[in-house]
């Protein structure tokens, strides 16, 4: 497998604090960052921003499920990780969505902490179209010590898109149907300019 230059310039970096006496990655500012997990994309690119909405209201509960067991019509799970490839573990993931019929309230919102790994994990269902709005889940993310990170997911194929302005084709979440009484599974990786 060739290096990337990516990885060539992480790893050089990686030496070049290891060989500093009495500097260490968390010193840096770095300690959140996992070392572990699947290599990243070579695209370098970051998830799109978009402006913090009035649907958002602060002091979400810490949950990571938004429906009753056995209720779910979506599971939702991906990781958060700087553009240099490092998965972010403790960061705050802010989930907040319209019900099924398109109403924001306080059964679709909440909060969950990165894993070890950097991973997420929400049960929920697929929210209603809003108003004009094409269906979307608003998430803020936060990293002790960054500027908060906002922006929306989106639902795939869905009409409303051609006219919502904040829709973009990189915040699509990649949809998987369930078998039999399966849930439908997504996956979205948030990643930020860090």
């Amino acid at each position: 497998m060739a290096l990337t230059r990516r990885a060539f310039i992480a790893a050089g970096a990686t030496s070049l604090l290891a060989a500093v006496p009495g500097v260490s990655a968390r010193a840096q500012g770095l300690g959140q960052f996992s070392t572990t997990g699947p290599a990243c994309n070579d695209t370098g690119k970051t998830t799109p921003a978009v402006a913090r909405d009035a649907t958002f209201k602060p002091g979400s509960p810490a949950r990571a499920a938004f429906v009753e067991a056995g209720a779910a019509g979506l599971i939702l799970t991906g990781t958060v990780s700087g553009v240099t490839c490092g998965r972010i573990k403790g960061a705050k993931v802010d989930f907040w969505q319209a019900d099924a019929a398109g109403a924001y309230g306080d059964r679709f919102r909440g909060y969950q902490l990165t894993d070890a790994t950097g991973g997420y994990r929400l049960t929920t269902i697929v929210p209603g179209a809003s108003g004009p709005r094409a269906r979307h889940i608003g998430v803020n993310v936060n990293v002790p010590g960054k500027a908060d990170f906002w922006t929306e997911i989106f639902f795939p194929d869905d009409p409303a898109q051609a006219r919502d302005g904040r829709f973009r084709k990189e915040l699509l979440i990649r949809l998987v149907a369930g078998a039999g009484s399966r849930p439908q599974t997504g996956m979205f990786d948030f990643v930020l300019d860090l």
